[in-house]
């Protein structure tokens, strides 16, 4: 989930860009009244087809990044406050890690710092690969927003990476940012100067910022956790699915454990490998079923099923419906 405080101005930023925000929520299975609340979440899978959705139906293939330009981060409440009101800047990018859970739980973010270079990483989970990007550039473009409210509106970072291919023109990327930008990486990163994580934050505020972390410590305390086992078992799956049936030895050299400590750890937290399988598979197939333009032929394939009839009799078995009534009750909206 995803708070809905991302979104905000989001559907003016689809009219304004000549779209009709209701066909592109739609197109989604979105209904306008479930963006209305900014205290409320919205599936994390839900909100990247949205920007997908915007891009395709504004004409502007970098909708994200100029929703993310234009965004303010102040919009995001107090994790961001937090982090502005920090100390240093290193101890900002350490609050945005520890912190951004409350606001986005589908992202984790780490820093860590080298000789020369300090690196703010972060790695999304459970997306499909098809629709991220538009996600992934929101996302930077925020984060360099909210660097700039800390240091400065000319402040630019040594490097961007980004997760995602690179599209026709990355010119934009270029000037949004002021620094070379990489793509096809393995996390979107922004690289700073190790002396720049050391500066002081010059507005912060020392007696704001306790009453700040207490009451996100405090959430933090009170929101359900998932194991890390798990997660990691969920994500290294999702990753080996594409190219066939995922196998144990696969999923346990990704997260560099051998497949017989796997399967008793699994057993540990009573659960099983095929169960781990059938739960990814389920979760992608229902993310992948609401883009109408992905066929049953292809999401079979990106599930690593050799037949559609495969994929049919394991959704009909998990969720009751075959995928084509799925899809309709997603469209006419039987199905969230």
């Amino acid at each position: 989930m995803i708070s809905l405080a991302a979104a905000t101005g989001l559907i003016e930023a689809i009219e304004a860009a000549g779209a009709n925000p209701d066909h592109v929520l739609k197109s989604v299975g979105v209904d306008r009244e479930v963006l209305s609340d900014p205290q409320g979440f919205i599936p994390f899978v839900d909100f990247a087809r949205i920007l997908e959705g915007a891009a395709h139906a504004t004409g502007d293939d970098c909708f994200g990044l100029h929703f993310g330009e234009r965004f303010h981060p102040k919009n995001i409440g107090p994790l961001v406050y937090v982090v502005l009101h920090s100390p240093t800047m290193m101890v900002g990018f350490e609050n945005v890690a520890r912190y951004l859970r409350v606001h986005n739980e589908a992202v984790k973010v780490s820093f860590a710092m080298a000789e020369k270079w300090a690196y703010l990483r972060s790695v999304r989970a459970d997306l499909p690969v098809e629709i991220h990007r538009q996600q992934q550039e929101y996302s930077m473009a925020v984060g360099l927003g909210t660097i700039r409210l800390m240091a400065g509106t000319e402040w630019v970072p040594v490097e961007v990476q980004f997760e995602h291919e690179p599209p026709s023109h990355t010119s934009e990327q270029a000037r949004v940012f002021g620094a070379p930008v990489s793509f096809g990486c393995a996390a979107n990163v922004l690289v700073v100067e190790r002396e720049f994580c050391e500066r002081q934050v010059p507005a912060s505020d020392a007696r704001l910022y306790p009453i700040l972390r207490q009451y996100l410590d405090r959430i933090l305390d009170e929101m359900p956790r998932e194991d890390e086992l798990l997660a990691s078992v969920r994500r290294a799956i999702g990753e080996c699915m594409r190219h066939g049936d995922p196998a144990l030895t696969q999923v346990a050299g990704k997260i560099t454990m051998g497949p017989r400590t796997l399967q008793r750890r699994l057993q540990d937290h009573g659960a099983d490998f095929k169960g781990r399988i059938n739960d990814t598979r389920r979760r992608f197939s229902v993310a992948y079923l609401r883009d109408r333009k992905n066929t049953l032929t292809e999401i079979a394939y990106l599930l690593g099923y050799a037949e559609v009839s495969a994929f049919n009799r394991a959704f009909k078995r998990w969720t009751g419906s075959t995928p084509s009534d799925y899809r309709r009750g997603l469209i006419s909206g039987r199905f969230g």
